[in-house]
């Protein structure tokens, strides 16, 4: 679906007396602006929808304005609890989303029958994953199938592959999430890493006496962030980061400990790992895609070119 593509919605009315539509109403609606309001409605406020999509609030709030003046009525009510959708436009949202389903359905069954190594490829991975896993091999990708142009999604955040946010992820996880399917590339250990000058200054003789270079909220429930939040008191935490790389960065310059990937602490020349097991954090590295995509020759290729690279390199890294 791209931008300002128009669709015709169907809207059915009733059950909802108070809405003086005929049985069957065409409306042109833009999709564009549509994906704004649903994901407003999803999230529940301005602030958080433009997170999600990567733009600002006031690109939000003119979208949804645009739409409810193309429609001619108010889409949200703002409450205590955020923005909530009207009556009259609640069914109205139900049914664009049975829509939208239908069509991300029609386009991932298309795509799952490609055989040509040609065209756009999405693929979605973390920011660490992409510096120090993913990135190194794209050039090899590209000189291998010059026609497959990967769009390179790098975000923390869980995109849905079912409503074609992307094609590929690539991301840690302990298990296939359905209906997703794929391949665990490997397992990924963590370790406890500091700079040897930090260890030359510091008297710590157990975890919480150390310096600590935490997490901030967007990793804090991640099993990381979750074990770091179990076994070091808060008063201990010195900084905190929102990506692993911010975190390894600070352990390099001597300010703490940090807990980091084996693929990046044993990559760094400036840290060493503190013989303290964390062997619980141990998780799966996955290459994801949905089962409609699976017999893509984009998909087969891409996945089969970065498991054999993201195994090499693990192999290389000690992991």
């Amino acid at each position: 679906i791209g931008n300002s593509r128009i669709i015709s919605l169907t809207i059915f009315t009733s059950n909802y007396s108070n809405m003086r539509y005929s049985a069957a109403i065409m409306q042109q609606i833009n999709w564009d602006n549509l994906r704004y309001v649903l994901m407003v409605s999803e999230k529940g406020s301005i602030a958080a929808a433009a997170r999600e999509l990567g733009v600002n609030r006031t690109t939000v709030l003119r979208r949804i304005n645009t739409f409810q003046h193309s429609l001619n009525c108010r889409i949200f009510e703002r409450g205590d609890s955020g923005y909530i959708l009207t009556p009259e436009a609640e069914k109205m949202i139900g049914a664009a989303r049975e829509v939208e389903n239908t069509l991300f359905d029609m386009q991932r069954q298309i795509a799952g029958h490609e055989l040509l190594l040609e065209g756009e490829l999405k693929v979605t991975t973390t920011d660490t994953l992409m510096v120090s896993l993913i990135g190194p091999h794209l050039a090899s990708f590209y000189r291998k199938h010059p026609h497959i142009v990967v769009d390179i999604v790098m975000t923390n955040n869980i995109l849905d592959l079912s409503r074609r946010e992307a094609d590929i992820a690539i991301r840690p996880t302990q298990s296939l999430e359905a209906p997703l399917v794929g391949r665990r590339v490997s397992d990924i250990h963590f370790g406890i890493y500091s700079s040897p000058d930090y260890l030359d200054s510091c008297q710590a003789t157990n975890l919480t006496e150390h310096q600590w270079i935490g997490f901030d909220t967007s990793l804090q429930s991640t099993p990381p962030g979750k074990w770091l939040e179990a076994n070091v008191p808060k008063e201990s935490v010195c900084l905190r980061g929102d990506s692993f790389i911010a975190l390894k960065i600070a352990a390099e310059n001597g300010i703490g400990v940090a807990l980091l990937p084996h693929y990046l602490g044993n990559s760094s020349a400036q840290l060493q790992r503190l013989p303290i097991p964390v062997s619980e954090l141990t998780t799966g590295l996955w290459l994801l895609t949905h089962p409609d995509l699976f017999r893509s020759s984009k998909v087969h290729a891409f996945m089969d070119h970065f498991e054999e690279g993201i195994n090499r390199d693990l192999a290389i890294s000690g992991n």
